[in-house]
Parts: structure tokens; sequence; C-alpha cells
């Protein structure tokens, strides 16, 4: 659109700047300036149709690379269409071969001949489709698309009609199979109805018949929608073909318009020359008569020119407007052709894309279903060889009944012969028990001797500990006596921070004292500074008052007089006044007042710095309080560290203990992930490998659908075979009944002579519990006398110790006393660590710690149950006891 209206804006320029319409006839000839004018705007316009020109080559050449990726995809879609015609071809065979072999009259075989003369008739090779032929003879007449679209219409038309036939006699060989196949049915089902497995295979294949009517139901609605995609298919190519056609035709014309816009300039270049040439400069002549002729004929030639110019113009102006319509028309020609491709390219996409239809609703629900129907097959066909197996087993069961009467005779016998090893057993038992006694005496010293072993051992995994626990302590006051010292070293730094705070305060003091003394000595200064201003103002005002009383003429004489007499005064003054004390005196008054000044402005300067110093100092002051503050903030900072050592050591092995939990769901959390990803990859590869393996099935398929016919006709023959075993099977059972019959009488024979054994049985049982109680009485009198002993013998150990003791105590002090201290010792290893008043009572199973019963239980009332040594939390069923 935009090529479009760019000439339309140019166009309206050029009929906005021309100097007259091309209508308009001029009677007389231009000047030379209209002339050069023309040829300008002439140029001008032939500059920009030139443009134009270029730019229409340039998108005619973007549409020829279109066409050319157009006939590349067009090329790769009639591949792909003679592949669907041949493999359309092939299942058209299939069909016909099923029909051939379904149809076992001389009726299939006519189908076949006939089927086969169609197709020959209405053959049309897939090269020859509408695409390929319009690509190979250029058509544009509507008469040879016509013709063709008749051609292939009627060979389109042939091929339904055959298909339609051979579908029409698959469905007939079908329901001629569905009708022999329910003749067989309902003759088996009549010939085995009296079993009741039958029945309910009955009702399974029931089922199942439902189920594959569910099945066609839906195959035929799979073929309606193929049916319909196919349909929408094949319009879409028409559509391309048309577009096509339309495109090809468009091209010529544009091509005759540019071959009349090259003659259309050629022309203009000649009426160019021809007007350069006219417009030269005329000869000068003589005679006035001579030039009017002259202009006379150049105001004809250049009025030729001019409607020749007009002309050009109008013929330019139809071959723009008619350039500008064919490149509409090439545009939307070229977005229908577009959209068609795009809307053919996704049918394609849908259906090439194995994906996509595997992952349809519909192939799933299929595939489930051919999976159960699968499993319904296996199934039956392990119920049918149950069957067979119970038939087995029935053969079996005589037999079995047989042995068992045999083994009935042979449990009699065996009752004799246990009664005789019951007697046997007896003996063995009594022997077996002197025997065990011996072996108790045995495990009794041996758990003695162990038990002390295990005592030392004990203790000295105890001492261990101790020594541990003691090491432990030792780095504590360590830490505790670092942190006495630095709190000695911060109360040093403190006492000479109040050292220096107090001689800060005393200077402070002196030069506030020194201030106060310099004070008096100011205030004298201003007052005479003051007085004498004063007596200076009193001096101004007596010198004005005189001269204003000068200035009254009433009072003169009386002015006169005060004149005199202060002249008199004067003089009086002047005789009293030393001059030379007055001018001393004014000179050290000057002096005062400059020294005064002086030392006032000294005084200031002395404030001020007197002043910051002060603030200074306070500020110092204030600095040193708040570092007390913050190092008495800091002592009770350390000494609630110090407390919250322990806790916070308890925490942070709280902490390292979920961390590492964590850790440990963290590394199993990754460890399941990498698996997952495994079971990906291998998930992964073996549908790459299915995928495969469905290629190779589907490349297979042909070679093997021979052997699937060959199969079908074994298979029909050992169904033959398997009705006629059916038949001998049915008389086989019927034998069978009879003689499970006779067989379940022999079974209540032999129930009843069970159930004399039994009662045989139960009598032997009841003497052997007799037997049994009898010997239960005799080991528990054993066992109390057997524990008298060992109590007796218990004591008798007691009192050799105490009389070996006594023995030494009379025989050596010294060693007792060494032997008392090493007790001591050992009292003192073995009391609690916490309270050193009881002995060892309790145990921790955390970390082996022992503590009397009432620390441990005092650790465990309290908020946070720490072990008292080490720290480490534990709970109430981390505690046992302990008896040393």
């Amino acid at each position: 659109m935009g090529s479009t209206e760019e000439p339309d804006r140019k166009r309206r320029h050029l009929n906005n700047h021309s100097v007259s319409p091309p209508v308009k006839k001029q009677p007389f000839t231009p000047s030379a300036e209209e002339k050069k004018v023309d040829a300008q705007m002439l140029q001008y316009q032939n500059h920009k149709l030139s443009q134009q020109l270029e730019v229409q080559r340039n998108e005619i050449t973007v549409l020829e690379g279109r066409l050319k990726q157009l006939h590349s995809k067009q090329a790769l879609f009639d591949e792909n269409l003679s592949i669907v015609s041949r493999v359309w071809n092939q299942v058209v065979d299939d069909l016909e071969l099923l029909t051939v072999r379904a149809n076992t009259t001389t009726n299939g075989i006519q189908v076949s001949g006939s089927v086969s003369k169609d197709r020959n008739d209405a053959s049309v090779l897939p090269a020859q489709t509408f695409l390929q032929r319009l690509l190979d003879t250029g058509a544009t007449e509507s008469s040879i698309i016509n013709g063709s679209n008749g051609s292939i219409e009627s060979g389109h038309s042939s091929r339904e009609a055959t298909t339609y036939k051979t579908m029409k006699d698959i469905v007939q060989s079908i329901d001629y199979e569905r009708a022999r196949n329910e003749d067989l049915v309902s003759n088996f089902r009549n010939g085995i109805a009296s079993n009741g497995v039958n029945r309910s295979l009955v009702k399974a294949n029931e089922e199942l018949y439902v189920e594959a009517k569910k099945l066609r139901g839906l195959v035929d609605d799979l073929h309606v929608k193929h049916r319909e995609l196919s349909a929408e298919l094949g319009t879409c190519r028409d559509l391309q073909a048309k577009d096509q056609a339309e495109l090809k035709r468009l091209k010529g014309e544009l091509e005759e318009a540019c071959a009349d816009l090259e003659s259309n300039r050629r022309q203009l270049a000649a009426l160019r020359s021809q007007d350069a040439m006219l417009s030269g400069p005329p000869t000068p002549s003589a005679t006035p008569t001579r030039k009017t002729f002259e202009f006379g004929e150049g105001g004809a030639g250049q009025v030729k020119v001019s409607k020749e110019n007009c002309e050009l113009e109008a013929g330019l102006e139809e071959a723009k407007t008619l350039a500008a319509r064919r490149l509409t028309e090439l545009e939307e020609a070229m977005n229908n052709q577009l959209d068609v491709i795009q809307k053919i390219q996704h049918l394609q996409d849908e259906l090439d894309d194995q994906e996509s239809i595997m992952t349809s609703r519909q192939y799933q629900s299929l595939h489930e279903k051919v999976q159960y129907l699968r499993g319904e097959v296996e199934k039956h066909q392990a119920m049918v060889d149950e069957l067979q197996g119970e038939r087995i087993s029935l053969l079996r069961r005589e037999k079995e009944a047989i042995l068992k009467a045999e083994a009935g005779d042979a449990a009699r016998r065996a009752c004799i012969l246990s009664d005789a090893r019951a007697d046997d057993l007896e003996l063995k038992l009594q022997q077996c028990m002197s025997d065990c006694d011996t072996l108790q005496l045995r495990v009794t010293d041996a758990a003695q001797a162990s038990a002390r072993k295990e005592s030392v051992a004990d203790l000295k995994e105890v001492i261990s500990n101790l020594d541990e626990d003691i090491a432990m302590m030792q780095g504590q006051l360590y830490d505790f006596k670092e942190t006495g010292s630095a709190v000695h070293s911060l109360r040093a730094q403190l006492h000479s921070l109040h050292a220096k705070l107090e001689r800060k305060s005393k200077e402070s003091r002196e030069l506030s004292d020194q201030h106060l003394g310099q004070v008096p000595e100011l205030n004298s200064i201003q007052n005479e500074i003051r007085g004498l201003q004063d007596s200076e103002k009193e001096l101004k005002l007596i010198l004005n008052m005189y001269n204003k009383e000068s200035t009254d003429p009433r009072e003169v004489r009386e002015l006169q007089q005060a004149n005199c007499r202060a002249r008199a005064e004067v003089q009086r003054l002047q005789l009293a006044l030393d001059e030379h004390s007055l001018e001393l005196r004014v000179k050290e008054a000057n002096e005062a007042e400059a020294a005064c000044q002086q030392k006032l402005a000294a005084v200031e300067a002395e404030i001020a710095e007197l002043r910051q110093s002060l603030e200074a100092s306070y500020r110092v002051a204030h600095d040193l309080k708040e570092k007390l503050h913050n190092k008495k903030d800091e002592e009770e900072t350390y000494t609630s560290e110090i407390r919250n050592i322990g806790q916070a050591y308890d925490d942070v092995h709280s902490q390292n203990k979920r961390l590492l939990q964590e850790i440990i769901e963290r590394d199993e959390y990754n460890a399941q992930l990498m698996s997952e990803s495994l079971k990906a990859k291998q998930l992964q590869a073996s549908l790459q490998a299915e995928k495969q393996v469905l290629n190779a099935r589907m490349q297979h398929a042909n070679a093997t659908a021979d052997l699937h016919k060959q199969r079908i006709a074994r298979l029909e023959e050992q169904a033959r075979m398997l009705i006629h075993e059916l038949a001998k099977a049915t008389d086989e059972s019927r034998q069978q009944s009879s003689a499970m019959e006779s067989a379940k009488r022999k079974a209540v024979e032999m129930e009843k002579e069970l159930s004399s054994a039994n009662s045989a049985l139960a009598a032997a049982n009841q003497v052997l519990e007799e037997r049994g109680q009898k010997l239960l009485n005799v080991k528990l009198q054993l066992e109390k006398e057997r524990f008298e002993k060992r109590r007796v013998q218990e004591e008798l150990d007691v009192l050799n110790v105490k009389s070996a003791r006594l023995n030494s105590l009379h025989d050596g002090g010294p060693m007792v006393e060494l032997l008392q201290e090493e007790l001591n010792d050992y009292k003192a290893i073995l009391q609690c660590s916490v309270c050193h008043d009881r002995n060892f009572q309790a145990v921790i199973t955390k970390c082996y710690h022992l503590f009397c019963s009432p620390c441990i239980q005092r650790s465990l009332d309290s908020r946070h149950r720490k072990c008292p040594g080490c720290g480490v939390p534990f709970g109430q069923n981390d505690v046992r006891t302990v008896y040393i």
C-alpha cells in the first residue's frame, strides 16, 4: 500500500506545480523560460517514473524469490502427496486382498476382478496432479484449467467409486464374519451352557463384544473426521492452484505494463530531444515579415509538442493508475496465497505430527481400550488355562485320595512309633536338663568374671571423662582470668580519665577566678570612660548654648556681661589650673584610655579562649563520661556474655545438629534429584528407542502382512481343532463328573477315618500335656534349690572376704592406711562432680557423664536440660540408673 500511496502523492505534487492543465490549448507559442520549465518538469516526471520502475522491479524480484520458495514448498508437498497416494494404493490393495480372503466364494473373486478393472480404468498418476500440471505447463487460460480440473475430478470420482466398492465389499465380508461368529458363539453356548466357568466366559465375551462395538463406533468417527480433513485439504489445494494461476497472469500483465512504460520512456526521450531542438535560439532576419513567419511556424510546432506532451502525460497517468491497481491486486493475491499456504502448512503439520496424534485424547483412549482388550483376552486365555489345569487337578485329586488312604494307614503306624519315640525323648529331656544346669553354672561364673572386667573398664572411662572435664574447666577458668585482667585494665583507664577530668576542671576554675578578678578593673575603666564622655557632652551643650545666646539681639548686653563674667571665670580657671598639668593629664587620660581599650580587647580574647577551652573541657568531660558509661556497659555485656557462653554453646550445638540434619536432607534431596534426572534420561532414551522401534515396525509392517495372513489361516484351522477338542472336553467333563461323585464318596469315608484318627491324636496330646506339667514342676523345684545354693555360696564368699580383711588389719598398719587413702581417692572419684556429697547414681547416655540422681533431676526440672559437665542437651529417656 505504501508503493501506491507514494505515486499518488507525487502525482498530486506534480499537478499542483504544473503551469497549465493538459486539456487547454495555447493559441500562442510560449516563451523560452516556459519551454525550459516544461522540459524540467518532464525530466523531473521521467526521473520519478524511473524511480517507481526501480521500486517495482525490486518488488518483482522479491515476489519472484517468494515464488521460488513456494515452488520448493510445492515440490515437497507434491512428494508428500505422491507418498500418500502410494500408501493409499497399498491400503486399497490390502483391502482388496482382505475382501478376497474374506469372500471364499466366487463372489469375492468377481468383486476383486471388477475392482482391479475399475482401478486400471481410473488410474491417475500421482505426478499428474493439478499443482504439478500448473507448474509444468504454466497454464493461465481458463479453458486449460477447466480441462485439467475435469480430468482430475473424473480420476478422483473413479477412485472414490473403487474405494467405495472395496469398502462396501469389506463391510459385507465383516458382516458375514460377524454372522458366522455369532452362529459359532450360539452353538458354543448351547454346547457348554451347563458349566459355571463357561457362563463367566460368556459374560466376559459379551463385555468384549460391547467394547468392540464401542471401538467400531470410535473408528467410524475417526473415518468421518478423516474424510472431512481430506475434503478441506482438497479445497485448500484447489485454492492454492487458483492463486498460483492468478499470480502467473498478474506477472504477465506486470511485464506488459513494464514494456509499455519502457516504450513511453523512449517516446518521452525522443520528444525531449525534439523539444530541445525546437527551443533553440531563432535566426535573426532583416524584415519583420520573416520574423512573424518564423514565429508563426515555431508556434505551430510548439502547439503540436504541447498536445503530444498532454497525451503522453495522460497515458502516463493511466499507466500509473493501472500499475497501482495491478500492485494492489498482486498484494491481495499474495496475502491470500500466504494465508492458504499457512493453512496448508498447519494441516500438513497436524497430519505429519506423530507426537500430536499419539498425545491426542482419541488415540490415547483407543490405545487404553486396546490395552484393556488385550488384558481381557489374556485373562480369558488364563481362564482357559485354568480350566485345563482344573482338569489336570481333578486327576491329581483322585491320585491324592488314594495316597491319603495309604497315608491314613501310615499315620496309624506313625502313632505307634510316636509313642515309642516320646519315651525316648523323655529320657533325652532329663539328660538335657542336667546338661543345662551345668551350662548355667558355667555361664554365671563367666558373667561374674566379665562383670569385674567391665567395671574396671567403666572406671577407666569415667577417669578419662573426668580428665577431659577438668581440662575443659581449666580452659574456662583461663578465659575468665583473661576477661578479669581486661576489666582491671579498663578500670585503670577509667581512673586516669577521672584524673584528667579533675585537672581540666581545676584549670577551668582558675580561668574563671582570673576573669572575675579582672571584671572590677574593667568596670572602673568603663566608668571613667563614661564620665569623660559625659563631661564632653556637657561642654558641648554649654558651647551650643553660648552660641545660641550670642545670636539673640535682645540680650546682647546681658550676654556681654555674662561673657565678661565667663572670661573672668576662665581667666580665674586658667590661673587656677596649670596649663602643663592639664596637658599631662589629657595625655595620661588618652594613654590610659588606649591601654584600657587594649586590656579590654586582650581580656575579651582571653575570655573567648577561656570559654572555648571551657567548652572543650566540658566536651572532653562529656566524652569521658560517655566512655565511662560505655565501659560500664561493656563490663556488664562482658559479664552477661560470660554468663551466656554456656547457653550460646548449647544453642550453637543444637543449631549445628539442625544444620547437619538439613545438610543430610539436602544431600538426600540432591541424590533424589539426580536419581530422578537419571530416570528421566533413561525414560527419554527408552522413548526414543520406542520411537525407533515404531518406525521400524512401520517399515516392516508391509513385509509382515503376508505372515499375518498366513497366521490368520492357521488360527482358523486351530479354532476348528479347538472346537473339536472342546466337544471332546465336554464328553470328558461328563466322565469326570461321574468320577468326581465317586471321589466324593471316597472322601466322605476318608473324613470319617480322619475324625477317628484325630480323636486318637487328641487323647495322645492330653497324655503329653500331663507329662509336660509334671516336668515343669520338677524344673521349678530344681531352680529353687539352685537359687538357695547360689545364695549360700555368695554369703560364704562375703564371709571369706571379711575374714581376709580382718587378717590383713591384724597383720600390717601402714599398708592399711595406704589402702584407706586409695579407698578415699576412689570414693572421691565416684562422688558427684556437682554436689560432691553423693555417689554416682545415674548416667546420661548422650555424653556418658555420671552424676547423682538429685542433680540430674534438678537439671531435668530446669528449662534448659543440659549436662552440667559438657552442656549437651538431653531428655528424660537419655537418663539411666547406675549401680556401683
